[in-house]
């Protein structure tokens, strides 16, 4: 081969891609002038392209050889013992030259491979190979399906198979023509085209050694022109009677099994049943008898069922379920009725016996593939379509749906217990499944006695959990995959059946034994349970499908929530809906963390800390319902489910990773919201008191939380007294921060109001609340520099001084203000406090006095900046005095303010000079300070 020549898989080598493209196109016109058949383009297009893909695959056959006898013929030259180092770098240069040349070929593969690891003579040194070729790779699953399709298709002669095609949809259409116009006696076209089939099968038959390819193609057309041909004389023309007909059916079977396991050929199988299949479907007039067409399905069936018994082909019984089902589930979605049910259902019972017979035969021959589409499909599929079809049959008998479920559970166990006590060891597999099969069938017989609406999500949640379990179990890609398919098809099922009805209640509905519940149980159930087996098998699973698994066991927890909360809200009166929803939200909590523990399944008891955010967000919802968290039954409720959070988190942190410690801090941040705002919706609403009455509630339940967190963290006392360092800085700082929020805010929109108590400053609920908060701040804080000196930097320290002096200053303004507002009955409006004279006068002698109060400390204790902040503040008030107070003051309060604070002036210059600015300055005047 010349460099730059095509290569051999190119398609470009033999105008291929424009073939394809060409006949595609062909056909597509060719089909589309058929007016008798619908998709005729589509069908004439795919014919066409398979000719193309037929007549591409027979050239690279040849070209193939070709280069398999060059490789062969290098391989020999290099193996004569003059071969020389030299003849070693030609043929490896030649072998990288065609090896990826033809990357669809074995053979091609396996001959290069063979010329880079042949002896190279004795010139050939170790050296020269350095890396040791890599282990071959088999192919994978899409190479095999692909050769195997590629093999039925193209295998022997192609163009052959094509024509008999091609010749099939001919005869078919002709014949319907035919009958449309009258252009000959029945008889005779009938005639002809049973003397077409005969001779077919008979020159196909003579064929089979000289030309098998050839041989097997028109033996497949024959058999098929001969069904058609007892169909039409049957079903259209009503010349042969029922007996005979089926008689005829049966014979012609019979005669295609003998004639496919006498010559080892599953193509005419294949070919042979399809015609069968399609002919009632080509014959279809649209008026047709169940019974007959059942019947006749029935009997195609038993004659591959009976080549089963012979022969380990896998494709003709798939090709069997596929039309069986497929026709049969077309039938019962448009043309059943309810009187139909008598002569319906022994035909389900009898295809469910029949591809079950098959599908244990096939696994007698060899053991099965249930992670393969094929055995998967006849193992799983047949109790799946069996269950739905019953489903679509019983839908007007009572309890139908339930004993139906409970009648295949029994028929699976059964056969699962026959097949563990008395079958080979390879059968196990095939045992295994079935007694997965039967578990999930007596499971379904439970909510299908009380529901069967909701009977197809419940069938393929638990079927999807069951087919999961056997993946896992037999490291089944396939099967765990279609597994988690089922789970999604099944949660699609019941959002549709929801919506179809008009929503998911029902007045029939008994309380958790109704179809809706027991959907969503279902549902959720399953999701667990394919998390967990997930972790069970994850060494064997790869990390992507071990993520996707475990994303089932919130999808379990969804669902489950959706199912308790439909059942609360139809059977819980809406004043107890709340508490109810904070007590499951407990309950759920403890039930999963205990069962996924007893399981072993550790995400699964991480899950359980989803409780935390779900009455994060009950509190809300509850407040949006409900006058406070303690009404209705609240009072109870919160307390089991606070309980709960820490029960759980209790029991983790014995095995559970470091990063499940940091969950205490959200479980503290909940516990203090939840207190505060049950103490102040409680003193608001039962106890009738004032707003601040109630704040002052909140705010004292918050800080008693967080007096009780630091009191138990220093004596070690659960559940505050484990992880220190998370406790005081992720847990209590923000709560701490959330307390001066609190303090401003406060003071900023509380009266004072002590009703029925007058109103004291610092002795009323509003000032006792704030002191036991500050005392809550400081004792955190104290415990924080105690515990962990390393954490409060001096920017933090210096932060924590001035949000405390912040904030003390702010709340003695508070007291003066609400004093005012009590005392002089002035309205609390920003406006009339402003004008008010006492406030004022107030304002001005307080701030006056805490100015000479921090200047005289800071003087004592050297602190020049504070003293310059406490300074300024007096300088305020002398702006004050002559901005405000002079122009809006009376005479007297003029008089008696400017001299306080005149005098106090006077003081705090006597008293408090400037403190030093260096730290020599500082430590002489505290010297000077001390001699004195």
């Amino acid at each position: 081969m010349q460099p730059g020549a095509p290569g051999l898989g190119d398609p470009k080598s033999d105008g291929s891609a424009l073939r394809t493209l060409a006949l595609g196109f062909l056909g597509m016109v060719v089909g589309a002038s058929f007016g008798v058949i619908a998709s005729g383009g589509f069908f004439g297009a795919l014919l066409g392209v398979l000719i193309s893909l037929g007549m591409s695959a027979k050239a690279r056959q040849e070209r193939l050889t070709e280069a398999l006898i060059l490789l062969q013929a290098r391989v020999a030259e290099l193996e004569q013992p003059g071969a020389t180092a030299m003849a070693h770098d030609e043929s490896a240069a030649s072998a990288e030259t065609l090896r990826p040349a033809a990357p669809d070929s074995v053979a091609a593969t396996q001959a290069a491979r063979a010329a880079d690891t042949a002896p190279h003579g004795p010139a050939a040194a170790p050296a020269d190979a350095p890396h040791a070729p890599l282990p071959p790779r088999g192919p994978s699953r899409f190479d095999r399906a692909w050769t195997m399709a590629r093999e039925f298709f193209f295998s022997g002669n192609t163009v052959v198979r094509v024509g008999v095609l091609v010749l099939l949809v001919g005869v078919a259409l002709l014949a319907k023509y035919a009958a449309e116009n009258s252009l000959f006696p029945i008889e005779a076209r009938l005639a002809s085209a049973s003397l077409i089939g005969l001779a077919l099968t008979v020159l196909g038959y003579r064929e089979r050694e000289a030309r098998p390819g050839f041989g097997i193609s028109l033996q497949g057309g024959g058999v098929a022109a001969l069904y058609l041909v007892v169909f039409f004389a049957f079903r259209v023309y009503m010349l042969v009677p029922v007996g005979m007909a089926f008689a005829l059916f049966v014979a012609i079977a019979l005669a295609c099994g003998a004639l496919a396991v006498l010559q080892s050929a599953q193509p005419l199988l294949v070919i042979g049943s399809l015609g069968g299949f399609l002919a009632p479907v080509l014959a279809s007039t649209g008026a047709g008898n169940h019974v007959l067409l059942f019947s006749f399905y029935l009997l195609l069936n038993i004659g591959i069922a009976a080549v089963a018994g012979f022969k380990s082909w896998r494709l003709p019984p798939v090709l069997a379920f596929v039309c069986t089902y497929g026709v049969a589930t077309a039938w019962g979605v448009l043309r059943y009725r309810p009187e139909d049910f008598a002569s319906t259902e022994p035909f389900v019972l009898a295809f469910l016996v029949l591809f079950t017979a098959i599908a244990i035969m096939h696994a007698w021959r060899q053991p099965p593939r249930l992670r393969g589409p094929i055995d998967g499909a006849l193992v799983f599929g047949t109790p799946l379509l069996s269950l739905v079809a019953q489903g679509r049959l019983v839908s007007e008998i009572e309890l139908g749906l339930a004993y139906s479920a409970a009648g295949l559970g029994l028929f699976y166990a059964g056969l699962a217990t026959w097949l563990w006590r008395s079958a080979p060891a390879k059968l196990r597999t095939l045992a295994e499944a079935f007694v997965a099969l039967a578990v999930g069938f007596g499971t379904m017989a439970i909510p299908f006695a009380f529901e069967a609406s909701l009977s197809v999500s419940v069938a393929w949640a638990l079927e999807g959990a069951g087919l999961y379990w056997v993946g896992a179990r037999q490291e089944r890609t396939l099967a765990r995959f279609s597994g988690v398919g089922l789970q999604v098809l099944a949660g699609i099922s019941f959002i549709v059946s929801t919506l179809v009805h008009g929503g998911s209640q029902n007045a029939d509905f008994l309380l958790l034994a109704n179809g809706r519940f027991l959907s969503c149980l279902a549902l959720a159930l399953g999701g667990f349970f394919i998390a967990r087996q997930a972790e069970v098998s994850r060494a064997s699973i790869r990390p992507f499908e071990w993520r996707l698994a475990q994303a089932f066991g919130i999808w379990g927890l969804l669902w489950w929530t959706r199912g308790l909360g439909a059942e609360i809200d139809q059977f819980v009166a809406q004043d107890w809906e709340a508490a109810v929803w904070v007590a499951a939200a407990g309950a759920s909590a403890i039930t999963l963390e205990a069962v996924a523990a007893w399981r072993t399944w550790r995400i699964g008891r991480w899950l359980a800390l989803s409780v935390i955010p779900a009455l994060a967000w009950l509190v809300l919802r509850t407040l949006d319902d409900q006058p406070h968290l303690l009404a209705h039954g609240g009072w109870l409720a919160w307390p089991f489910a606070l309980g709960s959070v820490y029960w759980v988190l209790a029991r983790l942190e014995v095995r559970g990773p470091e990063w499940l410690d940091r969950a205490y801090a959200p479980a503290f941040w909940l516990l203090v919201g939840a207190t505060g705002l049950s103490l102040g919706g409680f003193v608001a609403s039962s106890a009738a008191m004032t707003d601040d009455w109630a704040m002052a509630a909140a705010g004292a339940g918050m800080a008693g939380v967080l007096l009780a967190a630091v009191y138990g963290l220093e004596r070690g006392r659960a559940p505050f007294g484990r992880h220190l360092e998370t406790q005081l800085t992720l847990g209590m700082a923000p709560v701490a921060t959330l307390g001066l929020v609190w303090i401003g805010v406060y003071n900023l929109v509380s009266r004072g109001d002590a009703a029925p108590l007058p109103h004291v400053p610092i002795l009323n609920p509003v000032d006792v609340s704030m002191a036991v908060m500050a005392v809550a701040l400081l004792g955190w804080w104290t415990t924080l520099r105690r515990h962990l000196g390393a954490w409060v930097t001096s920017e933090r320290r210096q932060l924590a001084i001035v949000a405390a002096a912040g904030g003390a200053f702010l709340w003695l303004n508070g007291i003066l203000v609400r004093a005012v507002h009590q005392w002089t009955h002035v309205r609390f409006r920003a406006d009339d406090l402003w004008h008010s004279v006492a406030l004022q006068s107030s304002l001005s002698i307080s701030w006056t006095v805490i100015a000479l109060a921090g200047m005289l400390l800071s003087t004592r204790h050297a602190w020049r900046q504070p003293w310059m902040v406490f300074a300024s503040l007096l300088g305020v008030v002398v702006v004050k005095l002559f901005v405000v107070d002079l122009s809006q003051l009376s005479t007297v309060a003029k008089i008696g303010t400017f001299l306080v604070v005149g005098a106090l002036l006077l003081v705090v210059g006597y008293l408090s000079p400037v403190p030093p600015s260096t730290e020599t300055e500082r430590s002489d005047a505290l010297e000077a300070k001390g001699n004195a």
